[in-house]
């Protein structure tokens, strides 16, 4: 499943990189691949968790 994002979260996860950026690049880019990765996992998540409640 693809993760929609909207415009207001897609602006945060920019915020969040800036502001974490400041400080260290590298953990700024971490925290959002860390951020994007978890949002494909609930994603999936919630596909495996309604086919379960289906059968």
């Amino acid at each position: 499943m693809k993760v929609h994002w909207t415009n207001t979260a897609v602006e945060h996860l920019l915020s969040i990189y800036e502001y974490i950026s400041k400080d260290s690049p590298l953990y700024a880019q971490r925290m959002v691949d860390r951020l994007t990765r978890r949002s494909e996992q609930i994603a999936t998540f919630l596909i495996l968790s309604a086919k379960l409640l289906n059968t």
